[in-house]
């Protein structure tokens, strides 16, 4: 299979200049990371991406939504995770968010998006930061979802694990 230069996704294509120099940028410290710091920040990037299109379904009372509660639920458990640099899975198994390139990336994912919140043009590179992360991710991220489904205790409906499997995996697969 060939590959394909992210830039050329259609994903892409309305993307401004500075947006996709600023995912670039972001995509070099990414692509430093080991194996292993790819498949742990794989799982952490699951558990933020399904969280946030569960609030986004509750925000807008989407048909689709969980409700209240599985919302409060998938906020606290990624708030948690942020707090203690660590997600414990069910079954034991515990993936450690300590190291420093892990510990920096999150920090700054979560710098931009409260930051972002005030300002659109911040907003902006935390934006660029995730895409970065869905590109550099790619290949670990359907394992980084189904290790966060199995030991997170919580219940996803296979709709909304399509949707973020259609627009934050397929949506930038360059293979």
């Amino acid at each position: 299979m060939v590959e394909r230069p992210w830039r050329s996704l259609p994903v892409f294509d309305e993307k401004s200049p500075a947006f996709l120099d600023a995912v670039a940028a972001y995509g070099h410290a990414l692509n430093a990371l080991s194996l292993q710091q790819r498949r742990d920040l794989a799982v952490f990037k699951a558990a933020e991406l399904l969280n946030a299109l569960i609030q986004i379904r509750e925000r807008r009372q989407a048909p689709d939504r969980l409700g209240d509660a599985v919302a409060k639920a998938s906020f606290q458990r990624v708030r948690q995770v942020i707090r203690d640099r660590r997600i414990v899975l069910q079954g034991g198994e515990v993936i450690d968010l300590r190291d420093p390139a892990l510990r920096d990336l999150i920090d700054e994912g979560c710098r931009l998006f409260h930051a972002g919140r005030k300002d659109a043009e911040v907003y902006q590179q935390a934006l660029a930061l995730s895409t970065a992360q869905c590109l550099a991710l790619n290949d670990q991220l359907d394992e980084g979802i189904a290790r966060y489904v199995e030991g997170s205790g919580l219940s996803f409906p296979d709709s909304l694990l399509q949707a973020v499997r259609t627009a934050f995996i397929e949506a930038y697969r360059t293979a």
